[in-house]
C-alpha cells in the first residue's frame, strides 16, 4: 500500500504542472467554450485524486473501503479516458503540444501504477471489516506525512482556483 501512497506522491507535481502552465496559464482553457467538457474532466480529477491521495494517507483501506477506494480510482481511470477522447477537439485548433502529452503520459502511467499496486498490496484485506488500518508508528518517514497533507492541500485550492476560473470566465460570457 505504500508505494502506491508514493507514486501518488510522484503523481502530484506532475500532475499540478499540467494544470498550472498548460491548461491555466498557456491556454487558458477555462475561457475556451470549446474546452468546457475537458475543464470538467480535470474538476473531476481535482476532486478524484485527492480523495484517494487522503484515505491511502490515512492508513489501509479494507472491506468497503478498500472497493471504495478501488471505484474511485475506476473512475479516476474513466474520467483520464474520457479527457483523452475529448481532448483534440477541445483543443482545435491550438492542438496539444508534445510536452503536455508526455507529461499526461507519465502522470497516466504513474496513476494506473498507484491504481494496480493498491490492488495487489489491498487484495487479502478486501473482504475484511470495514476499516481504514491507521500505518504503525514509524512506518512512513517523520517528514512523509506533513508534506503529503501539504500537497493534498495545495491540490485542493488549486482545484478550487480553476473551478473559480472556469465560472467567472462562464460569467463573462
Amino acid at each position: 500500500m505504500q508505494v502506491a501512497l508514493w507514486l501518488l506522491l510522484a503523481a502530484g507535481p506532475i500532475g499540478a504542472i499540467d494544470v498550472v502552465y498548460f491548461h491555466i496559464w498557456k491556454f487558458r482553457l477555462y475561457s475556451r467554450p470549446q474546452s468546457r467538457w475537458e475543464e470538467i474532466c480535470h474538476l473531476v480529477r481535482g476532486a478524484v485524486v485527492p480523495a484517494i491521495f487522503a484515505a491511502l494517507l490515512l492508513g489501509r483501506p479494507e472491506g468497503a473501503a478498500f472497493w471504495i477506494v478501488a471505484a474511485i480510482f475506476a473512475l479516476d481511470t474513466a474520467n483520464s479516458l474520457i479527457d483523452t477522447m475529448i481532448e483534440p477537439a477541445s483543443r482545435a485548433p491550438i492542438g496539444v503540444p508534445p510536452a503536455e502529452l508526455a507529461v499526461h503520459f507519465i502522470g497516466a502511467t504513474l496513476m494506473g501504477a498507484a491504481w494496480a499496486t493498491f490492488l495487489i498490496a489491498g487484495w487479502p484485506g478486501r473482504n475484511a471489516t470495514t476499516a481504514i488500518v491507521r500505518w504503525a508508528a514509524g512506518t512512513l518517514p517523520a517528514w512523509l506525512p506533513p508534506l503529503a497533507w501539504g500537497g493534498l492541500a495545495i491540490g485542493v485550492l488549486l482545484v478550487i482556483f480553476e473551478a473559480g476560473l472556469v465560472a467567472r470566465a462562464k460569467m463573462l460570457r
